[in-house]
């Protein structure tokens, strides 16, 4: 017995001696290889632990990424750099690339480690071959990550991986969602002063919001748009007792990971009431965290570097709405032309945007959705059929350029067909989160926090009382009653006059008590 202890003791001693310690950045690191799609195996392999041990730092993933969030970055058994900034930002740089499945050489953290060194004007630093070298030996990074270990290209996404994510969803089931950013204030006249403009700060950041658009592959449901603006509560906002998309705000008018997790987490309880599970394809990018506790929708990554292909949303989607959007402030353009305004071109209010954008996006078809998927190469037929078509037999095509469409207005805008083009996609390169990560680094600013009390000044717009909107929809009946013949749209109109009809009473015997 003696003997078997003294053994056991031994061998725990051996055991315990071998034992890594790693750092929070270290396993920070590790916890972004296994969500870029990395194998459990494969890195407790390389990192030379049990697969146990990367399997407690995954489960623990939640408290590191909190850790590592809050700047606790304590190095363990490590010798300290000289030039600390420099050190903080590559590694915290090099994590991100990792996290995207990029694979670096030493050259290229030399080549970003001279980048921070001028960022931070620490003169007289030349990074050398070594220094990289201590660096890796100071976080425990290895040497050149394999081929297999990255992420997969597209092709082979397609072909292996896609089919065993989808097997257990219906079209139906399969959403995808993605970021756009939109100058929502922006008329054909100001084109050239906002061309190539990504819109990170400053005053544009005014002019401009950021929308979240999801749909299913079938095209038949589609997702309250998410919009981002920049204040809190505009000022066109009061008296609103109803939106129809769901509106989140910040400095910068920008997607952040906690906006995107809200409105997720928010919509998987949606679905656990509805017993109903999904499955939902996103971005792969800083914004768009894992989210270990939902329990009705499977969250998918796009492999990096594929969004432009692979996201449906960028298939036409987006640019449809975006075009629709523009297309319904050139007619605002041309009433008030028709009108004599003083001004030919109407100041916008984000109120404004968000009614025109969820228009648009109501008057998207389901078979337009559809076919952006099959165009990506999610789905697997493309349908036939119109883009687009209300029940009137009118049907309107959903990709018509701009110029196109605005040509057959037989030169009623005073606008070049070429600004058209330009107006149509100026915001194409507009920033929906936060700027480039080596940027944010040497800024140390992670502020996301809203702007409470930002309000433009220009959107005091007063809301339209009783007696105007007891008129405008006297109009508006005569006008539907007198140019279509759709049952549908003779009741929707209906049902609002109704409504209106009653305010009016109501605010008349208010009056009389």
């Amino acid at each position: 017995m003696c003997l078997l202890s003294s053994t056991v003791v031994q061998y725990t001693r051996k055991m315990a001696s071998k034992r890594k310690c790693f750092s929070v950045e270290k396993k920070m690191e590790i916890i972004c290889r296994l969500e870029a799609g990395e194998r459990n195996v494969t890195l407790a392999k390389e990192y030379g632990v049990g697969h146990t041990t990367i399997a407690t730092i995954n489960k623990n993933k939640e408290k590191i990424k909190t850790l590592f969030n809050n700047n606790f970055l304590k190095k363990k058994r490590v010798r300290a750099s000289t030039q600390d900034q420099v050190d903080k930002a590559l590694l915290q740089w090099y994590i991100m690339q990792r996290s995207q499945g990029v694979t670096l050489s030493g050259p290229q953290l030399q080549e970003k480690a001279n980048f921070f060194a001028k960022q931070f004007q620490i003169e007289h630093f030349n990074c050398s071959a070594s220094w990289i070298s201590r660096f890796k030996v100071r976080h425990n990074i290895g040497g050149t990550v394999s081929e297999e270990s990255l992420s997969v290209q597209k092709s082979e996404w397609l072909t292996k991986v896609w089919p065993i994510l989808r097997k257990d969803f219906n079209d139906e089931d399969i959403f995808s969602a993605a970021e756009t950013g939109l100058f929502y204030k922006l008329t054909p006249d100001k084109t050239l002063q906002f061309k190539g403009e990504k819109c990170t700060e400053g005053k544009l950041t005014k002019e401009r919001i950021t929308l979240l658009v999801a749909a299913n592959m079938s095209g038949n449901l589609k997702k309250p748009l998410l919009v981002i603006g920049k204040s809190i509560l505009p000022r066109c906002f009061q008296n609103i007792q109803y939106l129809p998309v769901d509106y989140y705000s910040n400095r910068q008018a920008w997607m952040t990971s906690s906006i995107f997790m809200n409105w997720v987490r928010h919509w998987d309880a949606e679905l656990q009431t509805q017993n109903k599970k999904i499955l939902l394809l996103v971005d792969n990018c800083p914004t768009h965290p894992q989210i270990g506790d939902l329990t009705n929708i499977t969250l998918v990554f796009l492999p990096p570097n594929t969004t432009s292909v692979l996201q449906p949303m960028n298939q036409g989607i987006i640019r449809v709405i975006k075009s629709t959007f523009r297309k319904n402030l050139v007619l605002k353009i041309i009433s008030n032309m028709d009108e004599n305004k003083d001004e030919n071109y109407p100041k916008i209010t984000i109120l404004d945007a968000i009614l025109m954008i969820n228009d648009a996006w109501q008057q998207l078809s389901p078979l337009t959705i559809a076919n952006s998927f099959k165009h990506s190469g999610l789905a697997e037929e493309i349908l036939d059929g119109p883009s687009s078509s209300f029940s009137n037999d009118i049907e309107i095509e959903d990709d018509i350029p701009l110029s196109v469409w605005a040509g057959a207005l037989q030169n009623q805008l005073p606008i070049l067909k070429e600004e058209l083009d330009e107006y149509d996609h100026i915001d194409n390169g507009v920033a929906i989160c936060e700027e480039p990560f080596e940027e944010r680094i040497v800024k140390n600013d992670d502020n996301d926090d809203s702007d409470d009390n930002v309000e433009d000044q220009n959107e005091d717009v007063p809301a339209p009382n009783v007696l105007e909107a007891f008129k405008a929809a006297e109009i508006l009946n005569r006008f539907v009653h007198s140019n279509f013949n759709d049952e549908s749209l003779t009741h929707s109109i209906s049902l609002l006059n109704n409504a209106v009809r009653y305010c009016y009473y109501m605010s008349k015997t208010d009056y009389l008590n």
